[in-house]
């Protein structure tokens, strides 16, 4: 006779010990795993400079802690000290006794509490109106203006050190009768006055947005990914012109790679007149959701340019392409992210290049066939111009080298933006090119891209770079080793 077992009381034994181990081992691990946090945010209104904050864990936590605020955003490559904009930082213990709090003089860190105390909840507030006229580039700053806010998850939510990791439960109240969309959670009909959105981890909700006010115009396009689109212009924007364009870019992008990861998608568009000293017509990546954060010069409207379209369609595609490249597929150094610290990545010629490439060809497909190669052509010819015109220094630069440094200087120092994301392109383009010639057109770079999806979708970590040319070499039938080997070096040294 077998012996008789209780299979639900033995894994919960198993259980419970798991856990006290991971208690003994790593205690900031194990709470992650055990709570959830609920985050409230609260807009006043008219003559509110800023957004107030509360951080509330689902049970108490032992002191002492420390709250962050980030310094850096994925796919940033610069340093913002949006701490800089946190006042008032105040804790509470459960019964509503006051908790020490202290900033540390270098990192964006406040101490909390100290030996047997409790920590229910953490308050502050973020200044936003300080914050935009401080932070000259546009795409990097949340924003008040009249009947309107739009904030960046990042520059606004901060987190109890060893929690990233805990589901969040965010609830956002404006004013009254005033939308509130958090991009947690689009919809069609945008709520009045406060909305409730869950994020799976404090990453999920920093990667996020909120938008609110009644300067917004909000417009639901329906697809295989919904299309949320959230306007606010101070000129001439014809938001239907506008919405079309970004219904077209994300159709064309979710078709090139061939699945839906995610079921909406949410377009941020702020056409803004600009201000003295500030930087405009830069546009930032989410993880489901983008920042198109523009000049009005750059609006839709019937006094438009002819290349408008194009260059509004690629720009969309661009930046919509970054939600599969590197969102859902990445090398290393992205992941896991550092919100503290500018992380240094190997592979943003990846990231950027190889996601400016699958956009470009994403919206190509869309076109006639001559327009399609004399627009690839035209754009392949200008981005070999930028390598040309590097100063002999960085075209010495070996490509994990370059990416390195871009890591930080992206965009203040453009130069190495440009030819990261131009060596990049460069190669991918290369690469397909010998594809689609090797195999009579029956493959291209595109099954290159699906093939990497699916492989980071089963592994869940970053790529090696060799890693990446053999599945590229393998889903195509067609070897690329020599052109990933010739451009990590220096091509043009």
């Amino acid at each position: 006779m077998a012996r008789q077992t209780y299979p639900g009381i033995v894994r919960t034994r198993q259980v419970l010990l798991s856990a006290l181990l991971l208690i003994l081992c790593d205690p900031a691990r194990a709470l992650a795993q055990v709570s959830q946090v609920a985050y409230e945010l609260h807009y006043g209104g008219a003559g509110d400079p800023g957004v107030s904050l509360r951080i509330t864990p689902k049970n108490p936590l032992p002191a002492p802690v420390d709250l962050v605020i980030p310094r850096s955003y994925p796919g940033g490559y610069s340093f913002v000290p949006y701490d800089d904009f946190v006042e008032d930082v105040h804790a509470f213990s459960p019964d509503g006794q006051s908790i020490a709090c202290k900033k540390d003089a270098d990192g964006p860190r406040w101490a909390i509490g100290q030996g047997s105390e409790k920590i229910a909840r953490i308050e502050y507030r973020v200044n936003v109106v300080r914050m935009e006229d401080r932070v000259l580039d546009s795409v990097e700053t949340s924003k008040i203006r009249k009947n309107y806010v739009g904030l960046l998850g990042y520059s606004v939510f901060g987190y109890i050190d060893g929690m990233q990791q805990a589901s969040v439960d965010l609830q956002v109240n404006g004013p009254a009768g005033w939308p509130v969309l958090s991009t947690l959670d689009p919809h069609a009909t945008v709520p009045k006055g406060a909305v409730k959105v869950h994020a799976a981890s404090y990453d999920v909700l920093a990667d996020s947005q909120v938008v609110m006010g009644p300067g917004v115009q909000f417009q639901a396009l329906p697809g295989k990914i919904n299309l949320l689109m959230a306007v606010y212009s101070e000129g001439d924007e014809d938001v239907d012109a506008e919405s079309k364009l970004a219904r077209e870019a994300l159709d064309r992008v979710q078709e090139y790679f061939g699945d839906t990861p995610f079921p909406a998608y949410t377009v941020l568009l702020e056409l803004l007149q600009p201000r003295e000293g500030h930087d405009y017509n830069f546009s930032q990546e989410h993880d489901t959701s983008g920042t198109f954060s523009l000049s009005v010069d750059s609006a839709t409207n019937a006094h438009s340019a002819d290349s408008h379209a194009y260059s509004t369609l690629f720009n969309y595609a661009h930046h919509m392409a970054h939600s599969w490249v590197p969102k859902r597929v990445w090398g290393v150094g992205y992941r896991p992210f550092n919100w503290e610290l500018t992380p240094v990545i190997e592979t943003i010629w990846f990231n950027e290049g190889f996601g400016r490439y699958a956009g470009m060809q994403a919206i190509a497909a869309g076109l006639p066939e001559e327009e399609r190669k004399t627009r690839r052509e035209r754009t392949i010819m200008r981005t070999r111009g930028i390598l040309d015109a590097a100063p002999p220094f960085i075209k010495r630069m070996p490509l994990t080298l370059l990416s390195q440094e871009a890591s930080f200087l992206y965009a203040k120092d453009f130069r190495t933006g440009m030819n990261i994301f131009g060596r990049g392109f460069l190669m991918a383009a290369e690469m397909d090119d010998r594809i689609q010639a090797q195999t009579k057109g029956k493959k291209s770079l595109r099954d290159g891209y699906r093939a990497l999806l699916a492989w980071s979708a089963a592994n869940q970590r970053a790529f090696q770079v060799e890693e990446m040319t053999r599945i590229l070499s393998e889903s195509t039938g067609v070897d690329v080793h020599d052109i990933v080997a010739r451009w990590m070096e220096a091509p043009l040294r």
